[in-house]
């Protein structure tokens, strides 16, 4: 059996396990509504593109870096808006997808299912692209929310900090093992130190 056929076929008892770590998180707890922008939706685009792999030619299969589902990455982007609305930090965001992929590999264990190569590397960039999407994406909405009011320097101090967080769980990530350090997630992080170099490089840090 493939990954993708074994995702779809024990995809409730992975949507549950899932559920059940984000449960045992600290709150506020994610509602029904924010689950299904996140984790179903993960599970049916990561099963697309674990699809998409194993349909390869074999010659390709060797590129180090294959085509990327733009679908996760654009429900990410709506997943991470979603929980800066509902109050999430940003480390709730990056764990949401984790928890995902650590429910497929430890029932893959479990069930002694086999994984290829090539499969655990379409779901370390599925992770990839879903972790930088949401991040990007919690740390846009954040920055919105923060530009309705305080003064121009306790502005600056909250959008820096903001960019500390984003760019902490992004390296928290890479450090962990559970995305590599060449992906969407490591891009994220250059993009949130270049903004942090802007920001304290921009004279309104100077002015209230």
């Amino acid at each position: 059996m493939s990954l993708h056929e074994f995702v779809l076929e024990n995809r409730q008892e992975l949507l549950k396990r899932t559920r059940a770590k984000v449960a045992k998180r600290p709150s506020p707890q994610a509602s029904e509504a924010e689950m299904e922008h996140g984790v179903p939706l993960f599970l049916s685009q990561l099963v697309s593109s674990l699809r998409e792999e194993a349909a390869r030619d074999p010659a390709q299969k060797a590129e180090p870096d294959p085509p990327q589902n733009e679908e996760i990455a654009i429900s990410a982007t709506l997943h991470g808006q979603t929980l800066c609305k509902l109050g999430f930090t940003i480390e709730q965001v990056v764990h949401d997808y984790g928890d995902v992929c650590q429910a497929v590999t430890e029932l893959a264990v479990e069930k002694a299912a086999p994984v290829t190569t090539a499969e655990f590397h379409t779901l370390n960039r599925c992770l990839d692209n879903a972790i930088a999407g949401a991040v990007s994406a919690w740390n846009k909405a954040r920055d919105t929310s923060l530009a309705h009011g305080g003064g121009r320097r306790d502005l600056c101090r909250l959008e820096l900090l903001n960019l500390i967080a984003a760019l902490t769980v992004s390296f928290d990530a890479i450090r962990q093992g559970r995305v590599g350090s060449g992906g969407a997630t490591a891009t994220t992080i250059v993009q949130c130190m270049t903004e942090m170099r802007s920001l304290l490089e921009n004279p309104k840090w100077a002015s209230d």
